[in-house]
């Protein structure tokens, strides 16, 4: 059986690729930040002669980080010299306090995970349900 962990970035390593889709040429790389189950993914792609490169914190917590983890300041450089386009992001469950949020950090909040008061939930979509057939009648 597999750790709740996997399952948890499972679900948003899907709402990750909802956003920045690998139609439109991006491709991603995680890596896990400190001792719980945060972790930053690295998005680039290609663009109009560009490389686009966002890090998207993903955090669980309840409280989101006044501190982006990395060098916001430091202008990165790409292999061949060039300038990247560099763009900061955070994943947070929704109704999770983003008031520490960083300016600058783009916000998107989970689909499948909420806080309901002080618990972490995981929210399930609906089962459709349809009404039984009728059973034809008996000759």
């Amino acid at each position: 059986m597999g750790d709740i962990r996997d399952v948890m970035h499972d679900h948003t390593a899907r709402e990750i690729q909802n956003i920045y889709s690998g139609y439109e040429g991006w491709a991603s790389s995680s890596v896990p930040v400190g001792n719980g189950n945060d972790t930053i993914v690295t998005l680039e792609r290609q663009n109009g002669g560009h490389r686009d490169v966002v890090n998207v914190l993903v955090t669980y917590a309840r409280t989101a980080p006044a501190v982006f983890p990395g060098d916001r300041a430091a202008k990165k450089r790409a292999a061949d010299g060039t300038l990247l386009r560099q763009e900061y992001a955070i994943l947070v469950p929704k109704n999770a306090d983003v008031s520490a949020v960083p300016a600058g950090v783009k916000i998107h909040f989970m689909h499948s995970f909420v806080y309901e008061g002080d618990e972490l939930v995981w929210v399930k979509k609906p089962v459709r349900r349809t009404e039984a057939t009728p059973q034809k009648a008996e000759v």
